[in-house]
């Protein structure tokens, strides 16, 4: 996570990481990454063995929702299912592909570059 994070060190303010590992089996990596407009992502990753889990929630100065991505098995009927994203401060959720970190703050770079180019 850390070589990705600094990756977009231009749109990071701070960042904390860890990472637990259970003897052989679990590793988890967290991430808390505040940007440069006070905006933050709470990032989690779970591998085990061929498995991967991960949560990636970025929320605006208030900590409401702005997007959160996810695998989590719910909405079968989702056609990139396990795969969605939540929108919003009601998170609607909706199909969306699998993402990486790196895909996240991409996206996010791009919101945070784009709003400070509009005018105010």
């Amino acid at each position: 996570m850390i070589e990705v994070i600094e990756t977009f060190a231009a749109i990071v303010s701070t960042y904390q990481h860890t990472v637990e590992n259970s003897p052989g089996t679990k590793t988890v990596e967290r991430a808390q990454i505040t940007f440069i407009d006070h905006s933050r992502l709470v990032a989690y990753e779970s591998r085990k063995g061929d498995k991967f889990k991960y949560g990636y929630q970025w929320m605006n100065p208030d900590n409401e929702t702005i997007f959160r991505w996810d695998n989590t098995p719910h909405f079968p009927e989702f056609t990139t299912f396990p795969f969605h994203r939540h929108i919003g401060s009601s998170e609607i959720a909706e199909s969306f592909p699998a993402v990486s970190l790196a895909d996240v703050l991409q996206f996010i770079s791009d919101q945070i570059i784009a709003s400070q180019q509009s005018p105010q």
